[in-house]
């Protein structure tokens, strides 16, 4: 998958991927350009003539002279210092499997609730996958649950009657995607790290907080988020277009 950011002004469609909260916000620092990737989760750049500057995970091109420009290590996710918990096997694996039938059974909530709210459908699916690997009966010990791991007070603000039941609970946690959306104006890493550890934090801290279970979450997520636009890409034979900034949510 190939994702441009402009490096001077940001484009009016799709989603912002912050440059400086990917280096400093979550320990990704310019040195890994310097040294030999040892990650399956390597990604590769070049800057063209009009100072865009091109980002993939495959490197062999015809145009540009691609180095080395992040290596997305994949990890076990520690508890967060601001008490959230994680649901078990979380960020676990550095490879994405994508093809289990469980994957694929609430393709039509998805679908819908990313129609509604102007999202990614590779972002809800990479929320899901990262959040609850798909078990509709998922709960954390701080008590998040479902698929999109709700917390309760969360829930009942988004309308959620039923945490468990699927459609509502990728609803509700579509809902939340989209109002952090237009927040943080379609600024992915600071919409995952608010959905994580709260826009409090993500105020507090002045971007993406200094908590293990977050940085590793973002990471997460973007990895899955990748993985689900390459899919959908294969199945579609086109690029997909960029989400809307602000809807009504």
């Amino acid at each position: 998958m190939l994702v441009r950011l402009r490096l001077l002004s940001a484009r009016q469609t799709g989603w912002l991927f912050s440059f400086a909260a990917l280096v400093a916000g979550l320990g990704l620092g310019a040195a890994a350009s310097a040294r030999p990737a040892t990650s399956r989760n390597n990604y590769y750049s070049y800057t063209d003539d009009s100072g865009t500057l091109h980002v993939t995970n495959v490197p062999s091109r015809s145009r540009g002279s691609w180095t080395l420009w992040k290596s997305l290590e994949g990890g076990p996710e520690a508890r967060a210092s601001h008490g959230r918990q994680a649901p078990t096997g979380v960020g676990r694996s550095s490879t994405v499997k994508l093809g289990s039938e469980r994957f694929h059974r609430y393709d039509t909530f998805i679908r819908g609730a990313a129609s509604r709210y102007q999202l990614p459908e590779s972002l809800i699916r990479a929320v899901v996958h990262t959040e609850s690997n798909y078990h509709p009966r998922a709960t954390s010990r701080a008590g998040a649950s479902g698929l999109m791991q709700l917390m309760p007070k969360t829930a009942q603000a988004l309308g959620v009657g039923d945490s468990y039941d699927p459609k509502q609970n990728i609803f509700g946690g579509s809902r939340y995607l989209r109002l952090l959306a237009n927040r943080y104006n379609g600024d992915m890493v600071l919409v995952l790290a608010a959905y994580n550890a709260g826009a409090g934090n993500v105020q507090k801290y002045g971007g993406v907080p200094p908590f293990a279970e977050t940085r590793a979450y973002v990471r997460a997520v973007l990895r899955r988020f990748y993985a689900y636009e390459r899919q959908a890409q294969l199945g579609v034979g086109a690029q997909r277009r960029g989400p809307a900034r602000n809807i009504a949510p």
